[in-house]
């Protein structure tokens, strides 16, 4: 998908055929590995037909690359999936992210070759503030919609309740019922309605 390059949050990235560690990490137990068809400010192409059906360019790629190299590492892998976008004629470029720092000279295998848990410490690992890009994201309805939403099912799961909708979310989070009216009931293509809306200069 667009912009999918670090999109599990995985720690560990594969730059130069060195894994780099976030700034702050969240280490995982489990032995988790990303194959991204961009980089995150980019977005994945459509590659047009592929096995007499429409294919993502990233898709295609990983088809082509895997037929013609069986057996190959992870380093080999991400260059030839960048050698195959380019010769498409492609600008993205595939990115390679995992729970935990191995060879990457290792045999890929979307199957074998799992590692146990090496990682000394679990969790988020806070070490360095960070500020968003652009400010101004979360300011006027559309900040307002998402932090309303994130405290209602803050509150509902410390009370122990359920919330019904993601409506009944944001009302519970603190955002007026006529905002939530606009979601024709609160419903999940109700949100996308009403983002539409701000964004349009509705809201």
């Amino acid at each position: 998908c667009c912009h999918s390059g670090t999109g599990l949050d995985l720690p560990f990235t594969l730059k130069r055929g060195t894994w780099i560690e976030e700034d702050n990490p969240a280490h995982s137990a489990g032995d988790v590995l990303l194959i991204s068809g961009c980089q995150d400010d980019q977005c994945s192409s459509d590659g047009g037909g592929g096995y007499g059906r429409p294919m993502g360019a990233m898709t295609t790629a990983l088809c082509n690359t895997l037929e013609k190299h069986p057996v190959l590492s992870h380093m080999q892998l991400i260059e030839y999936l960048e050698d195959e976008l380019a010769n498409g004629g492609f600008e993205q470029i595939p990115n390679l992210s995992a729970s935990q720092a191995f060879d990457p000279q290792r045999q890929f295998s979307p199957v074998d070759f799992i590692e146990g848990n090496r990682n000394p410490m679990l969790g988020r690992q806070f070490r360095k503030k960070k500020h968003p890009k652009n400010p101004a994201l979360l300011d006027g309805g559309l900040g307002e919609m998402l932090m309303a939403g994130a405290a209602g099912f803050i509150i509902a799961d410390l009370a122990g309740g359920m919330v019904a909708d993601i409506g009944t979310g944001l009302v519970m989070g603190g955002l007026p019922t006529d905002f939530t009216d606009v979601m024709g009931g609160g419903g999940a293509s109700g949100i996308m309605d009403a983002g539409a809306e701000i964004l349009g200069g509705g809201g």
